[in-house]
């Protein structure tokens, strides 16, 4: 019976489709000195600063609003900013809908906030330089409920700062940072989504870093099943061309039907993903083959029921550690090692409560597994000693334990990983 079972689980990891469909966000065309009046109804700002320092401030009230800024400055101090408010209540009557804010910085020490309360609200935030900061806030507590809004910052430089905050339901952020600079200070990426009830659809957050030293923290709250889709969370760091190094990437997500998401490309990474919630999937992809890496870390923790965990590392002296608590659960691990036994990985699964699932694979050599699972109807399999299809190959000094105990056997468990490590800004 337990052959047949574990057939069965071998048939449920390979169907599953793994195979992310990253979300898009269709960026608005960025206007430069725009010509084009504001709609009907609507009030129109259109600010042209050249030279040496600059300050911008907008604010306006009500419906179909639309502010431009365009800023070009030497250093003056170190100084150029904008703020930009535009503000309503959606009830009674609908204000604060429809407004758009279009903001270009180029030089040293530019920042800029931007504030906007209501629905189907745009920011287009871009930044070159170094030390900038761009903050964006949309929605807040009632009345200013702030649905279907869409907020895109760019940033190149280094030691650059971006947060977007937003609030209710059916919000997409994106923030892309490029560091780019040599041997400079990473960037620092925040975006942070609180689905509220009413129709409570999910979120959509997509953060992008190139260069070395960066840090990217999503946290994004969404409703229960019924309530609608679940939030969406993409964290991207480096790529094929552009290797990330000591690159930061956090996750958090609370609620049911949420993707978390995180590509790392390079060396010395950490990924950490957190879910509370039913039916969510965290993913993480850390030197996919064929780029090698080498000392990455990655961690995963979920709370719920019908969760999917999966971790894929390529290269060599990685760490991958998961927890799950709840039922029906399934955690997959995919490492590939190093030539030498020293250079192998290591991937310890955790699991409690009911009808869970493990599965690592391991290939090449001085690889170290663990699995404990407490409950009952828990399934596990480990794969070592598996050919590479190209270097690194071989096999051989790997170890594997598996421990599965009743839940009223007073055994002590393994010392929890997950969850342990949080990054603030």
């Amino acid at each position: 019976m337990k052959r047949v079972i574990l057939s069965v689980a071998a048939l449920a990891i390979g169907s599953f489709a793994f195979a992310q469909t990253p979300q898009t966000i269709a960026a608005p065309v960025q206007q430069v000195s725009p010509t084009a009046t504001a709609i009907i109804g609507g009030n129109f700002s259109d600010i042209d600063q050249k030279g040496v320092g600059s300050d911008a401030t907008v604010q306006q009230q009500g419906t179909a609003n639309a502010s431009f800024i365009e800023q070009t400055g030497t250093d003056a101090a170190n100084r150029n900013n904008v703020d930009v408010l535009q503000w309503g209540n959606v009830q009674p009557s609908i204000s604060g809908h429809l407004n758009y804010s279009d903001i270009l910085q180029n030089g040293a020490g530019n920042d800029f906030m931007v504030t906007q309360q209501g629905d189907l609200n745009e920011v287009f935030g871009t930044q070159s330089g170094l030390d900038n900061t761009a903050i964006v806030q949309q929605g807040a507590d009632a009345p200013q409920q702030a649905e279907s809004n869409l907020s895109l910052v760019d940033q190149d430089g280094k030691d650059n700062f971006a947060e977007v905050q937003q609030r209710y339901d059916n919000s997409k952020a994106s923030i892309l940072q490029r560091n780019d600079v040599a041997a400079g200070v990473g960037n620092r990426s925040y975006q942070e989504q609180i689905a509220d009830p009413n129709m409570s659809s999910g979120h959509v957050a997509i953060g992008t870093q190139y260069g070395d030293g960066n840090t990217l923290v999503q946290m994004q709250q969404g409703g229960p099943l019924a309530s609608g889709s679940g939030n969406y969370a993409e964290a991207s760091q480096g790529d094929a061309i552009d290797d990330a190094t000591n690159a930061f990437a956090q996750q958090l997500q609370q609620g049911d039907v949420n993707e978390a998401y995180v590509t790392q490309k390079g060396t010395d990474n950490t990924s950490f993903q957190e879910q509370s919630g039913n039916q969510n999937l965290a993913q993480v992809t850390q030197a996919n083959n064929p780029v090698n890496g080498s000392n990455l870390y990655a961690e995963q923790y979920q709370e719920g029921t019908i969760n999917v965990a999966k971790t894929e590392q390529n290269g060599a002296n990685h760490e991958s550690y998961q927890e799950q608590n709840g039922y029906s659960n399934l955690s997959v691990v995919f490492q590939r090692g190093g030539v030498n036994p020293a250079d192998g990985n290591v991937a310890i699964s955790m699991q409690e409560g009911t009808f869970n699932n493990s599965f690592i694979s391991q290939k090449a050599r001085g690889n170290h597994a663990l699995v404990d699972q407490t409950g009952d109807g828990q399934t596990s399999t480990i794969e070592q000693n598996i050919n590479s299809n190209s270097a690194p190959n071989g096999d051989g000094f790997n170890t594997a334990s598996v421990i599965q105990r009743n839940a009223n056997v007073p055994l002590t468990p393994q010392i929890q990983r997950a969850a342990a490590t949080r990054r603030h800004f």
